[in-house]
C-alpha cells in the first residue's frame, strides 16, 4: 500500500472486507504487515481519516481478516465487482479466505487458496468484468 493512498478507496475496500469478514492474505503477519502499519502511522497526524484507516488496517491484521497490506482496489472496483464476486464465491463455499486483491497493469487479480472450478469460473469472470468497465 503506498502512502499517498486514496482514503476514499481504502474506507470503502476495508468496509467491504468487515462485512464479507475476509480473511487474511498472504502478507498479513506482523512481520510484513504489522511493521509496515507500526511505521507508517506515525507519518500521519492524529485523527486524520488516513491515520484512523492504518489504525483499522492494524486491527484487522490482529483479527485475522485481510489488512490490504497484500493490495486494495478502487471503490468503483469494490462496490461493482467485489461486492458481487463475494457474495457469489461465499454461495459457491469460499472459505473467505483471500491471499491478495489488486490491479495490477490495469488488470484485476483476485486470488484465493481454493482450487475449485466454480469458483475459479466465477473470479475469471469478474477480471473479464472488470476489463469491460
Amino acid at each position: 500500500m503506498p502512502m499517498d493512498f486514496d482514503a476514499d478507496d481504502l474506507s470503502i475496500f476495508l468496509t467491504w472486507v468487515e462485512t464479507f469478514q475476509i480473511q487474511s492474505g498472504m502478507n498479513d503477519n506482523e512481520e510484513f504487515a504489522g511493521r509496515f502499519f507500526t511505521r507508517i502511522l506515525n507519518s500521519f497526524n492524529e485523527n486524520t481519516p488516513e491515520r484512523n484507516l492504518i489504525k483499522k488496517q492494524n486491527e484487522f491484521l490482529i483479527r485475522g481478516l485481510y489488512s490490504g497490506y497484500d493490495g486494495i482496489v478502487p471503490k468503483n472496483c469494490t462496490e461493482k465487482i467485489l461486492t458481487p464476486l463475494a457474495k457469489d464465491l461465499i454461495e459457491f463455499g469460499w472459505s473467505r479466505k483471500l491471499n491478495q486483491v489488486k490491479l495490477k497493469f490495469g488488470e484485476l487479480r483476485f486470488y484465493i487458496p481454493e482450487k475449485i472450478d466454480i469458483l475459479e469460473q466465477r473470479i475469471e469472470n469478474a477480471m473479464f468484468e472488470w476489463g469491460q468497465i
